[in-house]
């Protein structure tokens, strides 16, 4: 599919496609990277999302090889994603959010794992804070017995030798990664009833499912700000309800039954905690998102399960045993302590 070769080596195309809300200031500092990146092959998608900045005229002119597909109104980072895919004309696409910047070989070391295995699903280079650009953003994420992921290496130092090892993951993280177009396809893309949050562990899971591997990069390195768009487009109380609702969902569609039994009434526990600890604290809005997304999800439950005997049917080729060996990882309690001791502040973002 539109491949390359230069000096003997196959080069396939690579869509990089970057939903964009109102980021101009974003894009004026990642595109040059992407850019400058030096994988030979590739085309730029930027999905203009209802943006009513000046994006586009701003890409128009300094961007006339960038291709823009524009939305009229906002419709979310998942829709924005599934509508870019039908134009993406790559064998793979990368999926890249507007407040990075990128390195210049990332991409090659990307292709090049997925491209010789073909039964790795996804791949995620490691992901560096923007602003402090020793530190971990995301490295993947492991499941644990809690629901909650455990975002291994977050916010540590990236030189760390434990950090230069390949790994297995349970889930990538939205700001950078890549799969085939195929796949993505066939395993229906981001779930759009999720709008934004828990959505791209939600696709690893079918990913998984289907019985490919999600692969960390250690070598390939992208630099992530954080919030980007959600900045603009959404109140902590909606980020709180949508990442509670959306991982009820996520696990009703996805786990055997066996596991659902196991993990779900340990996690509805452990957020009745984390919303008792809120109203005591005096964080009342916040409780009440949370509690709204802990039983938002009961009105969709017949689509959830119609969704769920899709994906069980359809997608799962292996069992949750063989599923979750490699991916499930259950931190001590120290790591639990930062979002338990302080709901919402500044770690939870990350952990719930």
């Amino acid at each position: 599919m539109n491949s390359k070769i230069i000096r003997g080596r196959i080069y396939p195309k690579v869509t990089i496609l970057i939903p964009n809300y109102n980021g101009k200031k974003w894009l004026e500092k990642c595109l040059p990277t992407v850019e400058k990146s030096t994988y030979p092959n590739k085309e730029i998608l930027v999905v203009n999302n209802g943006s009513t900045d000046d994006s586009a005229q701003f890409l128009k002119k300094n961007y006339p090889n960038v291709r823009i597909m524009e939305i009229k109104r906002n419709i979310g980072y998942a829709g924005a994603n599934n509508f870019g895919i039908k134009y993406a004309k790559g064998k793979y696409v990368l999926f890249l959010n507007n407040d990075t910047q990128v390195t210049p070989n990332f991409l090659e070391l990307l292709v090049e794992k997925i491209e010789n295995d073909t039964t790795i699903g996804a791949v995620q280079p490691q992901i560096r804070h923007m602003v402090n650009r020793d530190l971990i953003d995301s490295i993947g994420s492991f499941f644990t017995f809690t629901g909650f992921l455990y975002h291994y290496g977050y916010f540590q130092r990236h030189r760390e030798k434990k950090y230069q090892k390949e790994l297995s993951v349970y889930s990538v993280k939205g700001a950078c990664f890549l799969m085939r177009k195929k796949d993505y396809v066939y395993l229906g893309g981001i779930d759009e009833s999720f709008v934004t949050y828990v959505e791209e562990s939600d696709l690893c899971h079918r990913v998984l499912l289907s019985g490919k591997k999600i692969i960390y990069v250690p070598t390939s390195a992208v630099y992530h700000f954080g919030g980007g768009d959600m900045h603009v487009m959404t109140k902590s109380e909606v980020v709180i309800f949508r990442s509670f609702r959306n991982r009820f969902i996520s696990y009703l569609k996805n786990l055997g039954v066996k596991k659902l039994f196991l993990v779900l009434p340990v996690h509805l526990f452990l957020c009745e905690i984390l919303i008792l600890m809120s109203v005591l604290r005096g964080k009342l809005k916040l409780a009440i998102a949370s509690q709204v997304g802990v039983l938002g999800w009961i009105p969709s439950l017949p689509s959830i399960l119609k969704k769920r005997k899709y994906i069980q049917s359809n997608i799962r080729k292996i069992s949750d045993d063989e599923l979750f060996a490699s991916v499930e990882q259950n931190p001590s309690f120290r790591y639990y302590s930062h979002f338990f001791f302080d709901p919402y502040g500044k770690f939870s973002e990350k952990e719930i």
